[in-house]
């Protein structure tokens, strides 16, 4: 049972890896990127979603 657990922690450490590394290289955070505030961020968003 011992080898059973760590082939499962091994897993769950290598898809956070590749979670994160995906996330960083393939999704940046494009309205921190192009808006300054809460607000332009939101009416953006509204506006994507209505169209």
């Amino acid at each position: 049972m011992t080898i059973g657990k760590k082939l499962w922690a091994l897993i769950i450490i290598k898809l956070a890896l590749i979670f994160l590394l995906l996330r960083l290289f393939f999704f940046p955070n494009v309205l921190q990127e192009r808006y300054d505030t809460d607000e332009e961020r939101a009416e953006a968003v509204r506006n994507a979603l209505t169209k």
